[in-house]
């Protein structure tokens, strides 16, 4: 809404108030677009007699180009819009006075002047022939306008030609006038769709800003605005531009050489330079003399019409003008008959590998002369391409070795040589291990680190220990004599060079066979419970054996197993039946190193002792002091008289080896040994053992002597004697006193032991290790 519009509207509000009178607000002219609507704002006062008329069932009407009702009117509210020259709605509300309305679909035929009248109940109908809206239908749109903006602030231009310096803050600024539509006006930029686009809208005016930094690439570059209405039967668009002129400095500054830039000795050459600026640069020429520059002349090009070997070498061009400078440069090469020649590599013989090297062939030369590179392969030369540089734009390992450039012309040939070494930090690491990562406990490894290198590397050996790692020593093995579990683990390889450093590692595996711990018990309450605890590698296997059958979980056994780590297991039996005295529970533990095993001493006779036991012992222990009695009395009486007969029986003997097992049939059960009496003249304190006989199954399993119970005899001549408190060296020993009789002879079994008071016997019984 303009000004003009905001003073009819106020001065109508000031009038209605003051004189209440037949008055109407409209704008004066509207333009609108053929195809689609136009909104007329418009209200209206009425006498105030005429305000009880005034209803909601109000009627609208609009005339063009006149007020006859029967030829001009061209809209009706209470008509259906068919009937109706102009499709339209009135939009605000009678009642209030408000008379806004729409119309759609507009044509070039509805281009005119339009006038309100007002229909209601009673004698309200009147018609505002003192005021019109003059419609104006246009076939295009009315074209945008673009604006440019520079730090925020307007730039003015001639022929839509504007200059900005690169670097500023820009924003192209695109306004519109909108016409009735639906859907709205769009506005679109062109030409820099990559740039993002800021839109906002204000009454009546759709407004885009393109904002973005001034660079050389905007320069010369024409911004277009296109504002477009979708209508129902086609699109209608109309645009504004603008051209974009940035100042900036010196860009893409380059050397041509015509012919080139190595040239006979004595023809002419000439360096041209050129530079993308604006506005227009200064070309000044300058050449490398004994590392400093020495300014020759101004000028885009710089000729020599004669040229020797003197202009050989770089030339540089600086393009400057008030925004900043660039500059090139160009080596200019004289050349004539090969000599002196050389060939280097730009930044070094020896380069990283990844890097990028160019090696450059230069010879004294007239005329010019044909460079061709070649390499050592195999113990002969392999052409690989011509020309005076040979570039790797990204070198490896592959690429090193002899490098031999040849100068030739028509007078002769030439050539040089260079090493061209690529260095590279280490990789492709490897281990060896002899003879194997995976060694038996005492043997010998070692451990072999690799690695591709250059120049070479050095080793650092470490382990992991508790979570960090302890360095071992340097160089390329590590050996371990002897091995033992506690070499087992990780092993780390370092292998350092000044480009810098890998690493890797290793697993050694120490395998052993299997050790049983000396922890490993039983006890007793209701059941027997027994546990088996084992260490090996590989980890080793555990099973029981009862009474020398393998035993497994049944109903009156069960096994369990803890895994304590990789190497220690522990074995549970739980034992429900009866044991009896003979009863033996043997652990094996197996792995592929070896086998181990662990005899137990079954709680069983000692637990199941009670009351009646007791008192059986204290029974035994009373008629064996009274025997003894009895004996000791007769051993006295005889006297001398049958020493000799005594000496006589017991070395018979003796050498007879008197001393017997009773036979039996199970392994496990007590052996009986009958005791002879040799020796008992000698000496009245001297210990007599008496020798003991085992089938070649029943040694086997008592191992060693330390295993089991001895018999302690003593001589019986002059009487009951004390027992010698200990055997040999063997701690595991158990004592007895036993009184050797004259007359023995075998028992069966333990109750025909006991039936003959006249003899005793020993009675004899495997020990746990």
């Amino acid at each position: 809404m303009d000004t003009a519009e905001k003073v009819i509207i106020f001065c109508f509000l000031i009038e209605g108030v003051c004189c209440r009178d037949f008055n109407i607000s409209l704008p004066n002219k509207i333009k609108a677009l053929s195809g689609s609507c136009v909104i007329i704002k418009c209200r209206f006062e009425i006498k105030e007699q005429y305000d009880k008329h005034l209803t909601e069932r109000a009627t609208g009407v609009w005339y063009k180009d006149g007020t006859n009702l029967n030829r001009n009117v061209v809209f009706n509210s209470s008509t259906s819009s068919r009937n109706l020259l102009i499709r339209g709605n009135i939009t605000g509300k009678l009642k209030d006075k408000d008379c806004t309305t729409v119309f759609y679909d507009l044509r070039s035929n509805h281009s005119g002047l339009y006038f309100f009248r007002i229909e209601s109940e009673g004698r309200l109908k009147h018609t505002y022939i003192q005021a019109n809206v003059s419609i104006d239908v246009i076939e295009s749109p009315p074209k945008p306008r673009v604006q440019l903006y520079v730090e925020q602030k307007e730039v003015q231009g001639q022929e839509e030609v504007l200059e900005v310096l690169e670097g500023s803050s820009v924003s192209l600024r695109c306004s519109a006038e909108t016409l009735c539509s639906s859907p709205s006006p769009t506005l679109t930029w062109s030409s820099t769709p990559r740039i993002p686009l800021s839109e906002s809208s204000r009454l009546q005016e759709l407004i885009s800003n393109l904002n973005f930094t001034a660079t050389h690439r905007e320069h010369g570059v024409t911004f277009t605005c296109t504002i477009t209405y979708q209508l129902q039967d086609k699109t209608k668009t109309a645009q504004d531009n603008i051209t974009l002129h940035v100042q900036y400095s010196p860009q893409n500054t380059a050397v041509s050489v015509t012919p080139s830039s190595s040239v006979l000795e004595d023809s002419s050459v000439t360096l041209i330079c050129s530079s993308d600026a604006n506005p227009a640069v200064n070309y000044t020429w300058s050449r490398e003399s004994e590392g400093q520059l020495k300014q020759l002349q101004t000028g885009d090009t710089l000729t020599f019409n004669r040229t020797d070997p003197t202009h050989r070498g770089w030339y540089h061009c600086t393009a400057q003008n008030q925004h900043g400078s660039h500059n090139s440069s160009v080596k200019l090469d004289i050349q004539n008959a090969p000599k002196n020649m050389s060939a280097l590599a730009i930044p070094s013989s020896s380069v990283l590998e990844g890097s990028s090297v160019t090696l450059i062939c230069s010879s004294d030369a007239n005329p010019a002369v044909n460079y061709t590179w070649s390499r050592e392969s195999e113990g002969q030369l392999k052409q690989l391409q011509t020309g005076d540089t040979l570039t790797f734009n990204r070198t490896d390992p592959t690429h090193r070795g002899w490098y031999h450039c040849t100068a030739q012309n028509q007078h002769g040939s030439h050539n040089s040589s260079v090493m061209l070494d690529i260095q590279y930090a280490p990789k492709n690491m490897s281990f060896l291990l002899i003879p194997s990562s995976s060694v038996l406990e005492g043997s010998s490894v070692t451990l072999i680190c690799s690695s591709d290198a250059n120049p070479a590397v050095n080793y650092t050996w470490s382990r992991e220990s508790e979570g960090q790692l302890k360095q071992l020593q340097t160089g390329d093995t590590l050996t371990f004599n002897r091995t033992d579990p506690t070499h087992r683990g990780w092993y780390h390889c370092t292998a350092q060079n000044q480009h810098g450093s890998q690493s890797s590692s290793v697993k050694l595996d120490i395998q052993y066979f299997p050790q049983i711990s000396t922890s490993s018990s039983c006890s007793r309450t209701d059941v027997t419970v027994c546990f088996c605890e084992a260490d090996g590698n590989p980890s080793p296997e555990l099973e029981w054996h009862l009474s020398g059958r393998h035993v497994t979980t049944s109903s009156n056994t069960f096994i369990s197993e803890e895994r304590l780590s990789s190497t220690v297991l522990r074995s549970f039996i739980t034992l429900h039946q009866s044991l009896t005295n003979t009863s033996t529970l043997l652990c094996v533990s197996r792995n592929t190193r070896g086998t181990a095993s662990y005899l137990f001493q079954l709680p069983s006779s000692v637990e199941r002792l009670n009351h009646f036991s007791l008192l059986i012992g204290v029974a035994v222990v009373a008629l064996v002091v009274m025997l003894l009695s009895a004996i000791t009395c007769i051993c006295v009486r005889k006297g001398n008289g049958k020493l000799s007969q005594t000496t006589q029986e017991g070395t018979k003997r003796s050498d007879q080896s008197t001393s017997e097992v009773a036979p039996h049939e199970n392994q496990d059960d007590p052996v009986y040994v009958m005791m002879s009496s040799a020796g008992a003249a000698a000496n009245q304190d001297s210990v007599i053992y008496s020798p003991i006989v085992f089938t070649k199954s029943e040694s086997q399993e008592f191992g060693s002597l330390s295993s089991l119970d001895y018999a302690v005899m003593q001589d019986c001549s002059k009487g009951l004697l004390k027992t010698e408190s200990s055997i040999g060296e063997s701690s595991r020993a158990r004592e007895a006193q036993v009184i050797v009789s004259a007359n023995v002879r075998m028992k069966q079994t333990e109750e025909e032991l006991f039936e003959d008071s006249s003899q005793l016997y020993a009675k004899v019984k495997r020990r746990n290790p």
